[in-house]
């Protein structure tokens, strides 16, 4: 006699899906107890970045490349002057 078995958890999308919403659940307790907790003392519990560390100035994006050109889609070439390039330098730095 053979048994066949059955998975007992689910699929891996389904027990990943209950993790997450406990996972929310517990996040979402925890922000309430915190504000609670902050509103009992008369308090705010702080929320942005600039809340809970003030007069921080984030460092500058890094730029690995210069900046792009573009050009209009009216533009003559800049080497022939024509609207059609004559020339074949479609390619050519303006």
């Amino acid at each position: 006699m053979t048994s066949i078995l059955t998975p007992r958890a689910g699929t891996i999308d389904g027990i990943r899906r209950e993790e997450t919403i406990q996972f929310h659940q517990l996040v979402d307790h925890l922000v309430a107890d915190g504000d609670d907790r902050a509103r009992a003392t008369g308090r705010q519990a702080r929320r942005t970045l600039a809340e809970m560390v003030p007069g921080y100035a984030p460092q500058p994006v890094l730029r690995l490349t210069r900046p792009l050109d573009f050009w209009a889609a009216d533009d003559a070439c800049v080497l022939c002057g024509y609207w059609t390039c004559r020339c074949g330098s479609a390619g050519a730095a303006r």
